[in-house]
This record gives structure tokens, C-alpha cells and sequence, in this order.
């Protein structure tokens, strides 16, 4: 099984949250998209705020091992020391990601601080990208989070591979839907399903401030012309943007607190 984001809601769901002692079943997970990835350490960190830990049953495929443990899973989201031990030893490095998930203080230029950094890995490994787009781009995605989010923490990951760069990000804050009420102009949203919400999110000048953003706009504006996918969900909705220009829009399959993104970047050749 591949955990991307059409599937990563239901797994989630079928997490016995009543269970002393929760269990994350990852034996039969194949793949696991950066998306998923950022998603279920939101459902996981969210948890964990309440007081719940979680057992896991560790995923048969070695790859998926080896990515969880590069990513520093299990010991970013407070899993039982053993199996943090244990599965470290399956850590490895690459130099075409950031090595691990990073995590994301809402404190002033840390979008300058994650978007240095991408400059840096994508220069360093010769990704064929415009350089100057995409750490605009990742500075205007951690600011958004940090102008809007009312959690303290969200994470990033980023991943290039000959074919694309992908990008994702994620906090399990108030979402969009709770941000955007905040502006008078948009307080009718507070009785409309989250998806719509997102959707208004993408119009140029909507924000949850007076002023208006253009965050979302502009990352989609990008996307586009680079015919990569975007995927957004907050609460129980989300937005999909296909490479075609499709836009999609409905309820999604679980109500998870929050902003979590993805963004696909096909690479030149």
C-alpha cells in the first residue's frame, strides 16, 4: 500500500484512539508520499497534545524503514525510546533533502531561514529548477504559517529526485477555515464546509488580516506554470490542482486540525 494523500485520512481514521496505547500499523505501507508523511505526524503530534503515545508495527519494506528513520520519525513524534533506538539504526543521510523532517518555530524569518536552506541544497546538487522561484516560494509558504498558525510548531520536508522536487508542510494549528473568519469580510465561511474555505483561500487579497495576502495565490500562480500538482487539506476539506490546470474541491475523508500542503515540481532535463 502506498500512504499518499488519498488514503492517508483513512488510515488515520482507523486508529483506535480509545485504545490505551494507540497502534500505528504501518506493516503493509509500500511507499509513503511527503504528503502522507507530514499528515500523519500532524494527526501524531496533535495526539500527543492530549496526552496520547502510541505502539507501532514497524513497515516490512526496508525502504520505507530507512525513509521513516532519515526522517527522524518515531523521536519527532514521541514514540517509546526502544523504538526510536532501534529504528535509528536504520537511518541514513541523502544530500537532496533537508536529512530529516524540520520542524518550524512560529517565530519571525524563519521562512528566510528554511528557504536559505533549500537555496542551498538545490544549488549544491544541481536540481534543475529556478532557484530564485522556489526559495521565494518555500519563504512565503513558512511565513504564511507563521503569520496565521496559532500552533507553535509545523514541520517541512523537501525531496528531489531526477524526475521532481516536492515540497510539503504541515501544522495542526486552526486551519484555514478558523483564519479566515477572523476578517469580517469572510465570517460568513464559519458555516460552510472547510473545502470552501480553501477555495476562497486562493483568491488574491484574501487573508485573514484587513490587508489581504497573496501566499496561496502565488504558490498556485507557480505550480502552474510549472504543471506540478498542488494538494491542500484543512479540517475535513481539501484543494487539488492537477498538472492538466484541474482544480478539485470537496470534503475530505477526515477531519484533521490545521494546514497541511504538498507541492510537486516536475524537473527540466
Amino acid at each position: 500500500m502506498q500512504l499518499s494523500y488519498e488514503n492517508v485520512g483513512n488510515f488515520c481514521s482507523r486508529v483506535d484512539l480509545h485504545q490505551q496505547k494507540p497502534l500505528i500499523d504501518l506493516s503493509d505501507v509500500s511507499f509513503i508520499q511527503p504528503f502522507a508523511l507530514v499528515y500523519l505526524g500532524m494527526f501524531l503530534r496533535l495526539n500527543n497534545s492530549k496526552g496520547t503515545s502510541f505502539d507501532a508495527i514497524m513497515p516490512d519494506e526496508q525502504f520505507v524503514r530507512e525513509y521513516l528513520a532519515t526522517q527522524n520519525f518515531w523521536e519527532r513524534f514521541n514514540f517509546d525510546p526502544e523504538i526510536i533506538e532501534a529504528e535509528n539504526l536504520h537511518r541514513f543521510t541523502t544530500s537532496t533533502s533537508l536529512d530529516d523532517m524540520v520542524d518550524i518555530e512560529n517565530r519571525p524569518y524563519i521562512g528566510e531561514d528554511i528557504a536559505s536552506a533549500v537555496r542551498e541544497l538545490l544549488i549544491n546538487n544541481e536540481v534543475k529548477v529556478d532557484v530564485d522561484e522556489i526559495e521565494e516560494l518555500v519563504s512565503e509558504l513558512i511565513d504564511n504559517f507563521e503569520r496565521h498558525s496559532t500552533h507553535t510548531l509545523a514541520v517541512f520536508t523537501m525531496q528531489a529526485n531526477p524526475r521532481r522536487l516536492v515540497i510539503a508542510t504541515g501544522d495542526c494549528g486552526i486551519g484555514i477555515r478558523a483564519s479566515l473568519i477572523q476578517n469580517p469580510r469572510h465570517e460568513y465561511l464559519a458555516n460552510r464546509p472547510h473545502y470552501e474555505a480553501i477555495r476562497k483561500a486562493f483568491e488574491p487579497l484574501v487573508s485573514a488580516k484587513p490587508e489581504g495576502g497573496t501566499g496561496l495565490t502565488d504558490a498556485k500562480s507557480t505550480i502552474g506554470r510549472y504543471r506540478g500538482t498542488l494538494t491542500l487539506m484543512s479540517g475535513n476539506g481539501y484543494f487539488r490542482m492537477t498538472p492538466d490546470g484541474r482544480e478539485m474541491a470537496n470534503r475530505a475523508s477526515y477531519d484533521l486540525p490545521g494546514v497541511q500542503i504538498e507541492l510537486t515540481i516536475p524537473i527540466t532535463r
